[in-house]
């Protein structure tokens, strides 16, 4: 942490982004407050703790952190920049490889129903892997099957959740 005096710079905010997350942590806890006051208390759902207990809870200590965070920045605090091991911070973003991610996961999006969840997971992972810099085709191709495979039969075997199963519909 250091003093405001160190950072320097002109006007009372001029360093001062965190400010930024304290309103967005004080917007969750106003949108969780609001949420929870429309909750309908009915037979079915009343009990000692009713269903507004925890997202009321959850909407304070949203508002707690968000005041906290505010005086800490406004009274100097600021966290530290970030030192990465490996990442030279001065490189600005690959942009193609961001806007490809990007778009794979609106494609993952629009295909998951008719596709279905295996192969258009194995897709997402194959399409992020090879973006990420993968060389090794065919492995990235057969963790992704793996992947999407184990997880769809962990949703719908271990937890009853059923997943779009699309083309391998009969299958799996």
């Amino acid at each position: 942490m250091t003093t405001p005096s160190s950072r320097g710079g002109p006007g009372l905010l001029h360093g001062r982004s965190e400010l930024g997350v304290a309103a967005l942590l004080g917007a969750l806890a106003v949108i969780v407050a609001v949420d929870t006051a429309n909750i309908r208390q009915t037979a079915v759902n009343s009990g000692v703790m009713g269903p507004q207990v925890v997202p009321a809870i959850i909407a304070t200590g949203l508002a707690l952190c968000a005041i906290a965070l505010a005086i800490s920045v406004l009274r100097g605090g600021h966290a530290d920049p970030e030192e990465g091991e490996d990442i030279d911070l001065s490189i600005p973003a690959h942009w193609p490889t961001v806007f490809g991610l990007a778009g794979l996961i609106l494609g993952y999006a629009l295909v998951l129903d008719p596709l279905g969840y295996v192969v258009a997971s194995s897709i997402l992972f194959y399409g992020s892997a090879l973006l990420l810099g993968s060389r090794r085709f065919v492995w990235a191709l057969l963790i992704g099957v793996a992947l999407s495979v184990a997880t769809f039969y962990g949703f719908v075997l271990g937890l009853g959740i059923p997943l779009p199963a699309g083309l391998l519909t009969g299958i799996l």
